[in-house]
């Protein structure tokens, strides 16, 4: 709206123009004022104070002017369009302007005064209300904290109370959480089991103190290789596949799950038993599994160091080469240096495909063919049929070249005659009859002639071994693979090792036995193992012998520090094998090393090594405690250490930051820092005691306590002296020793893995299992084979093969398969010279046989209660078996007493076993007795005869074998020599040839008459 001043001044403006003025030009816009709607409807409540106008001002309701249209003055009235709003188009009366300003200047100063007090007033409420406020506040704020103080104290008073039980409360939980988490420790432990390959490869598990609960022999196990498996899989997914086909967990083991190279699949390798396992994979063989198609491939096991099996020879196929038809000249030179020149030139040289051989022509031994005869010719053979004399004749360069006799005969009707004799074998069983292209160059044609065994094969190559089919066709050559082959790659510095070991079983041998071939590749440093034969009891019994010198010798723990792991490690033991010449291999997954070598040599590497591993012992070395295990080893962990290690063997440094622990040892000390560490860390100390407790080894005050599941306490080194002497006692399952050994509780693995470092668990577990077959000889039997470590089942009534050593074994008898034989006729067969001379030298030491698993027994010391290592409490002097709390009772009553009385009283306890094993015979005539004896003597003698011969066999096969080889390596040096000799006469012939170009050039060049220099 527009001051006051502004309506004035237009207002005077307004009114100094004329009324013609007015008329003719264009009316000045005024303020617009606008009258208040609710006091026009009589409701306005600001009344006086109102912006707007409340009184009406009356205009005319028409402006009359003149316009002149054409020069004739008319007059025209002109409405206003909005009567309602007040519009000052035309000057007002000079009252009228008045009235208005000052109506608007009086209600502008009320309403600014208005404007004034409410503000005025508005702020003294505001600091009235705020000062009351603040006094209101001020008030309520001590109200509150005495109130808060009242409420605190009265708080202090139960919260004391609430603490205290609250403490014990929480003190109470943990203690019943630690006891649960101990039970369910305890729990899990007790209920683990580990699956280990055992003597090369039968799979065995063990429980709680290494108790075996099951065995699958290497006789009844197989090994399959599962293919095309997602690369998202598990182990235990695996062996769900088995274990949802009713397959015990205990017969199956993941030997590996590795990914295959180029593809995003797995491949596994599962060991299970050959019975079950074999039968399902084949049952699974494309199921599906996460959308992909499984394959299952079923394989004999191996062992640990087995050699393998090449599958690069086709052993059931028959290869027969021979000469293709070809002609052969003679090409007369005029003098001898000229022949030779030729000669030289002209063999090996193509003609249309095939290769020709030139040699100098010898004298024939038919005197009527001599005097047709020229030294200075060449014999040329292998020229294809169709080649002409001129065309030899223009290639040789020779005055005269004639045909002779040579190998002509129809191919195409040779080949189909070697078919049909082949064809009319026998039982033939010929897959295939393929003609090879791969040697016609050389004038050879070669047949691959496959049969569906290698007997088979074999049989033909006998029927044409040495014939021809008809005298005018070719010799022919035969090669048939042996059917066993086996190949092995060990380094360069084990062979060099064991080289002399090596050389022994590489003579050759005067007869077809098995033979060991020997390819030496020093530019990639390993020596390729090579076993081939045919019979397999004699390539079995070899095969084992030569894994046996691959796998070398396994030192103990005393041997083994994990620096033989680092670069240093590998440097001392090639220092070793520069000084003694015996190769050392550190064994990654049985933390051991490996020695091969012989006799004294190994034992300097022995003695270097112990010194070693000595020498490291006495060294420090130091680890940084975490700050929540600093407490433990305070309390408790450094005396531990120090007891077990010495009282030198660990220190613990406070004032460094971290704390530091040193330590002073080998590889036990590390492996019992780990476990100390891991205590401290999980707060646990494996079990707690009351500090009362009596150790039930050394019976004295138990100190740093082991509690076991049983709640036995025992000290930390008795126990682990427990475990640690094992091996020696050979008493399993390892049990608690408790309430004077009558706890018995089976110890569990964590807890004994916990206390030996990995060779020595693993060492264990071998002399675990060897003891459960001493123990179990009517459940178990070695192989026949000396020195094959398998094991297979008895009493299963089949006939086993071995899968290391090939040998066939009757497991009712324990000798070699006699199908088709009952037990009974096989050992009436067998002479009896062995058990009769094995009877007499027993009797003559003392010695006698266990009557429960047949083994010899011997009486050193001690009473007459014999314990065999199969279990069995046998009586010295009646050699019966009792059990064990009747032994005794038998001895006193018996025999008189547990120990050996006088001279009579032996006497008469002889007199009363011999009697009483009469009668355990079941009254047997003498006359059989005698002729048991009589056999068993016979079958003895002609063991020895048989082992006597073996031995002449086996000396004069070393003698043939140092003869051959004798030979061999002078046959050696005679072809060097004669490939030095070639090699000087080609190179004559170079130079000579060179010669002869240059001579034939300057011929040329003179023959065209040109001078100048040959530039050659």
């Amino acid at each position: 709206m527009a001051s006051s001043s502004e309506q004035k001044a237009a207002l005077r403006s307004t009114s100094s123009v004329t009324p013609t003025a007015q008329v003719a030009s264009r009316p000045t816009i005024a303020p617009t004022y606008k009258i208040c709607r609710n006091f026009a409807q009589g409701n306005c409540r600001f009344g006086e104070k109102c912006k707007f106008i409340h009184s009406a001002i009356v205009l005319p309701t028409a402006i009359k002017s003149t316009q002149h249209i054409g020069g004739v003055g008319t007059k025209a009235v002109k409405p206003l369009p909005r009567p309602v709003t007040v519009l000052l188009e035309e000057q007002a009366p000079p009252f009228e302007e008045t009235v208005i300003s000052q109506k608007a200047e009086r209600l502008a100063n009320e309403r600014r005064a208005r404007l004034t007090k409410e503000n005025a007033a508005r702020k003294q409420h505001e600091a009235e209300t705020e000062a009351r406020l603040t006094r209101e506040a001020e008030v309520e704020k001590r109200h509150q904290a005495m109130q808060e103080a009242r409420v605190q104290r009265a708080k202090k008073a139960s919260d004391a109370q609430e603490a205290a039980q609250r403490q014990k409360a929480q003190e109470a939980a943990r203690q019943a959480r630690l006891a649960e988490q101990d039970a369910l420790r305890i729990e899990r432990e007790a209920a683990v089991t580990t699956q280990h390959i055992v003597l090369g490869s039968s799979l065995v598990t063990f429980g709680a103190g290494l108790e075996v609960r099951s065995v699958v022999s290497g006789f009844e196990s197989c090994r399959l290789t599962i293919r095309n498996i997602p690369s998202d899989a598990t182990p235990p997914e695996i062996a769900e596949l088995f274990t949802q086909q009713g397959m015990s967990r205990e017969d199956i083991h993941i030997l590996s799950l590795h990914p295959v190279h180029g593809s995003n699949h797995l491949e596994a390798k599962v060991l299970t038993s050959s019975a079950q396992g074999g039968l399902i994979a084949i049952g699974l063989d494309g199921i599906e599994f996460r959308n992909e198609t499984l394959q299952f491939e079923v394989g004999q096991i191996m062992s640990t160091n087995a050699m393998g099996e090449s599958n690069s020879r086709q052993a059931d196929t028959l290869t027969i080469t021979w000469f293709t038809p070809s002609v052969t000249m003679i090409a007369t030179y005029s003098t001898m240096d000229l022949a030779q020149q030729h000669q030289r030139l002209l063999d090996k040289k193509t003609i249309d495909g095939r290769k020709i051989k030139a040699e100098m022509n010898r004298p024939p031994t038919n005197l009527a063919a001599l005097r047709h005869y020229n030294a200075a010719s060449v014999k040329i053979t292998g020229i294809p049929m169709g080649t002409t004399v001129m065309t030899i004749t223009d290639m040789a360069g020779a005055f005269s070249v004639r045909a002779i006799k040579s190998n002509l005969y129809d191919l195409e009707g040779f080949i189909r005659d070697l078919r049909q004799q082949l064809d009319s074998l026998p039982d033939n069983r010929m897959i295939s009859f393929t003609r090879v292209a791969d040697r016609q160059a050389d004038g050879l044609m070669m047949i691959k002639a496959q049969f569906e065994t290698w007997e088979g094969a074999n049989t033909a190559r006998a029927s044409l071994e040495g014939k021809r089919l008809r005298p005018d066709y070719p010799s022919i050559r035969l090669l048939l693979p042996p059917p066993l082959h086996f190949t092995s790659t060990i380094p360069t510095q084990q062979y060099e090792a064991q080289q002399r070991l090596w050389e022994a079983f590489a003579e050759p041998s005067a007869n077809k036995g098995p033979r060991v071939h020997i390819d030496r590749v020093p530019a990639k440093g390993f020596v390729n193992i090579r076993l081939s034969g045919d019979d397999k009891k004699l390539v079995g019994a070899l095969k084992v012998r030569v894994e046996t010198l691959i796998a070398g010798e396994r030192l103990d723990a005393t041997y083994w520090h994990r620096s033989f792991l680092w670069v240093k490690g590998r440097e001392f033991l090639a220092k070793v094998f520069s000084s003694t010449k015996v190769y050392v291999r550190s064994d990654f997954k049985t933390q051991s090393l490996r020695i091969f070598g012989e006799g004294e040599a190994k034992q300097r590497a022995r003695q270097m090594i112990e010194d070693e591993v000595g020498r490291l012992a006495q060294q420090e070395w130091s680890v940084n405690l975490k700050r929540q295990s600093v407490g433990y080893f305070v309390r408790k962990g450094l005396a531990a250490l120090k007891e077990i290690l010495g009282e030198d063997g660990a220190s613990l440094d406070l004032a460094s930051n971290p704390c530091k622990l040193t330590i002073r040892g080998g590889e036990e000390a590390r492996h019992i820092l780990n476990n100390v560490m891991d205590q401290a860390l999980n707060d646990l100390d494996f079990g707690s005691s009351d500090g009362d407790d009596i150790c039930p080894i050394c019976y004295d005050a138990v100190s740093n306590p082991v509690v076991l599941g049983c709640k036995h306490v025992y000290c930390t080194a008795c126990i682990r002296h427990y475990f640690t002497s094992a091996s020696e006692s050979k008493v399993f399952p390892l049990a608690c020793m408790g309430d004077d050994a009558k706890c018995k509780v089976p110890i569990a693995i964590p807890v004994i893995q916990r206390f030996l470092i990995r060779q020595q668990y693993e060492d264990l577990i071998n002399v675990a299992f060897s003891t459960h077959l001493d123990r179990h000889p009517q459940d178990f039997r070695y192989c026949t084979t000396p020195d094959c470590t398998q094991i297979y089942r008895a009493n299963t009534q089949t006939l086993l093969k071995c899968p290391s050593c090939f040998a066939e074994v009757c497991s009712l008898c324990h000798e070699e398969a006699h199908e088709g034989m009952s037990c009974e006729g096989r050992r009436a067969q067998k002479t009896l010279s062995e058990e009769q001379l094995n009877d007499r030298w027993a009797t003559a030491h003392g010695i006698k046989r266990c009557p429960s698993c047949s083994v010899y027994i011997e009486k050193t010391q001690g009473c007459n209660h014999m314990e065999c290592r199969c279990g069995a409490h046998i009586c010295w002097i009646c050699v019966m078996v009792f059990p064990v709390g009747e032994i005794y009772a038998h001895l006193g009553t018996v025999h008189g007493g547990a120990f050996d009385g006088d001279g009579e009283r032996r006497n008469l306890d002889l007199q009363h076993a011999l009697a009483l094993q009469r009668e355990e015979q079941g009254g047997e005539n003498r006359q059989q007795l005698v002729a048991r004896e009589i056999r068993e003597a016979q079958r003895l003698l002609h063991e020895q005869e048989r082992r006597a011969a073996e031995q002449r066999n086996a000396e004069a096969w070393q003698a043939a074998l140092r003869r051959q080889q004798a030979q061999a390596e002078l046959r050696q040096i005679e072809a060097r020599q004669e490939r030095l000799a070639r090699e000087a006469e080609y190179q004559r012939q170079i130079d000579a040839r060179q010669e002869r170009l240059t001579r034939e050039a300057e011929e040329r060049q003179r023959a065209r008459g040109g001078g100048g220099c040959l530039i050659m």
